[in-house]
Order: structure tokens, then C-alpha cells, then sequence
């Protein structure tokens, strides 16, 4: 069969992937550069724990397979688990019960465990040490290599229209031509909802502007992702602080803001022994692709053309879950059931059996 792949982000080259491990015709079609958009733009970090028990037993299968693709893809993506810490654990509390449950568990210690930390004795953090990072250029540039080596076609140009004939889609117009196959993924990332949209397909998924810092390098000292009330940040291998704040922009342009990046120096300063005199390098901003219960979606609606199907929605946490995801679709495309699609299934919001997320980091 031919399947057409829209977006060249990590779902795209990740469902692209897995189709040309099965033997099948692929082509991708993206209108800028391979992963130009949040694939490129995030902060490349995984993570078990989640506010939903179903996001929790997603990123149990997701987190080993992206930890196993490290090790098979051509371009080292330097996977290390380097843990999570929270310093706000009221929230935490509450959710490490079903962590447990679920094999997740981390534990509760003082934060003056961590030398780094500021901060008094009997101070609580919670610290999940599951958790890590990798690159995830290398990531999606690894998909790409493998994909080219494979034999997948990539068509530049942005996909316009979906070509439909007797209730199935056969195609999709890109520019001034139809690119057409037995099948059609939609892998648009934040503008899935906007794509589907203009087909006359109902999918709720809206972008949401997110800022990143970056302070010039110091000692490494800092190495789990610290997330505090209202802000996170970690340390790359270059001393760099890496991190954002909680505060979601209207705007959709590329710019960042200066309120914001002087709230986030002023936060890791507050956190971080010895950075009072440390400087912010650079930042920029990409989108979270926000669905109504922050949750992703998988798979199609009934209600749908035949041959369409839908990977998108992940509200801030695709990066970590696109080898996996891509599997999981490839899969069901070749008829190949999962129960992952059932639960992220976009048919839920109709039926109003949402998986609620609210641990958006």
C-alpha cells in the first residue's frame, strides 16, 4: 500500500519509519524544513508521571521504546535518565499513590539533598528518577536518515485540500498538485485542528504559544529537570540553564517576551546556589498543540472518510512519545488493533469520555 504522511515533525518521520519497516510505499509531505517546528523547538525531556492513570501506562511502553530506538538510530540522541525534581509536592502527593501503583513511584526527600538547591533544612521535593532527556534533533534527524535510506519520498509544499472519491480519501492537494495514496496521516502537530478543519472534520486541537530560555554556561551541577510553582528548567551537558514558565501566550508569532524571560532568570536565580550574576544567552518560542482534555489523539472517527487517520494533540509532551506513538499508528493502519487507540480515540469528546491531563510541564 501507499501511505501519505502530512508533517516531517517527529510523528510524521516516526509513522513514515515504522510503514517502511513493514514494506510499505510512504511519502511524506512537508511545506518547510524536516522537524522546523516544536519537534525542533522543545526542551528534549521524558518523563512516567503524569496527573492521568492513562498517560501513565502510555509512557510505560512509550518511555522503553524511546529508550531502545536511542540505541538503534544513527545519530546518537545521548538518552540519559537524569530524574525529575518537583519542589512543590502538594500536587505530587496526591498523585504518587497511583505512580506507585503503577511502578513509577519516586520518593520524597529534603531538597538540601541536592547541593545545588537553595533553601532551609526539612525542606520537601519529590524526586523521580526515572525520568531523563535526550536531543531530539538528533531524534528526528536519525528518523530522516532512515527513512531516505529506505526508500521514503518526501514532497515539499504545504497539503491544501484532501482528495476524497465515494467516501474514501485517495490523496491530498498539495500546492498546485494531488499527491495520492491509499491512505492519508494527519501529523500536522498544532495545526492538525486547523487542517481538518478546512476538510470539514471536527478535531480539537488549538496552539498555544510556549517560550524558552537559556542562561550562558556554568559549572554542570544541575541534573534533573527541577519543576517549581509556575516554572522548570534543567542544565545541558554545556552548563546551560534550559527551562520556561508557566504562562501560555495568545500571540502565535515567534517572538519571545522580555517579561518573561526576566521572570525566568529571576526564578532560577531564587533556586539555583550561585547564579546571582548569571546572564540570559537566548530564547525562542514553538507551540503546544492543546486538545480539550490535554490529551492526545489517535487513530479516526467512524464519522470520518475512510483511509484518514490522526496523530496530534499531545499538549507538551509529543517529543517523548513519538517513536512510540508512530508504532502504535503504523500498527493500526495495517489493521493491527491497540488499546491506546481506543482510549485516545478522537471519538471520545462525542462521547464524552475524556482523559483528563493536568500536568502540562
Amino acid at each position: 500500500m501507499h501511505f501519505v504522511v502530512l508533517g516531517a515533525g517527529a510523528h510524521g518521520l516516526s509513522l513514515a519509519y515504522h510503514l517502511l519497516k513493514e514494506g510499505e510505499k510512504v511519502t511524506v509531505v512537508e511545506k518547510g524544513e524536516v522537524s522546523h517546528g516544536s519537534s525542533g523547538r522543545n526542551a528534549g525531556r521524558y518523563r512516567y508521571h503524569f496527573f492521568s492513570r492513562e498517560n501513565v501506562e502510555f509512557a510505560k511502553e512509550a518511555i522503553p521504546y524511546l529508550l531502545s530506538m536511542c540505541k538503534k538510530l544513527p545519530l546518537n540522541p545521548v538518552c540519559m535518565k537524569t530524574g525529575y525534581l518537583w519542589t512543590e509536592t502538594e500536587g505530587v502527593r496526591k498523585l504518587d499513590p497511583m505512580w506507585r501503583a503503577e511502578g513509577v513511584g519516586g520518593k520524597f526527600v529534603e531538597c538540601s539533598e541536592f547541593p545545588f538547591m537553595k533553601g532551609g533544612e526539612g525542606e520537601e521535593c519529590y524526586y523521580a528518577p526515572q525520568d531523563g532527556s535526550f536531543h531530539h534533533d538528533y531524534i528526528s534527524l536519525g528518523l530522516y536518515l532512515e527513512i531516505k535510506r529506505m526508500g521514503g519520498e518526501f514532497v515539499r509544499g504545504e497539503a491544501k485540500e484532501l482528495v476524497k472519491r465515494q467516501g474514501k480519501v485517495v490523496g491530498v492537494k498539495v500546492e498546485d498538485h494531488v499527491v495520492g495514496g491509499d491512505a492519508v496521516a494527519v501529523t500536522l502537530g498544532a495545526w492538525t485542528g486547523e487542517f481538518m478543519r478546512r476538510n470539514g472534520i471536527d478535531v480539537p486541537i488549538t496552539p498555544e504559544k510556549r517560550e524558552l530560555f537559556l542562561t550562558e554556561g556554568v559549572k554542570f551541577r544541575v541534573k534533573p529537570l527541577v519543576i517549581g510553582r509556575g516554572f522548570y528548567f534543567s542544565q545541558t551537558l554545556k552548563g546551560e540553564l534550559i527551562g520556561g514558565i508557566d504562562s501560555p501566550e495568545s500571540s502565535l508569532t515567534l517572538d519571545t517576551s522580555l517579561v518573561n524571560s526576566l521572570s525566568f532568570i529571576s526564578h532560577v536565580r531564587k533556586v539555583v546556589k550561585g547564579l546571582e550574576g548569571v546572564r540570559l544567552l537566548r530564547s525562542w518560542s514553538g507551540y503546544y498543540e492543546i486538545t480539550p482534555d490535554r490529551s492526545h489523539v489517535m487513530g479516526f472517527d467512524p464519522s470520518w472518510p475512510e483511509n484518514l487517520f490522526v496523530d496530534a494533540g499531545y499538549s507538551g509532551h509529543g517529543m517523548m512519545f513519538s517513536l512510540y506513538a508512530g508504532k502504535v499508528i503504523s500498527d493500526f493502519m495495517l489493521g493491527r488493533r491497540n488499546k491506546f487507540v481506543e482510549i485516545f480515540s478522537p471519538s471520545r469528546f462525542q462521547r464524552h469520555v475524556t482523559v483528563d491531563e493536568r500536568m502540562v510541564i
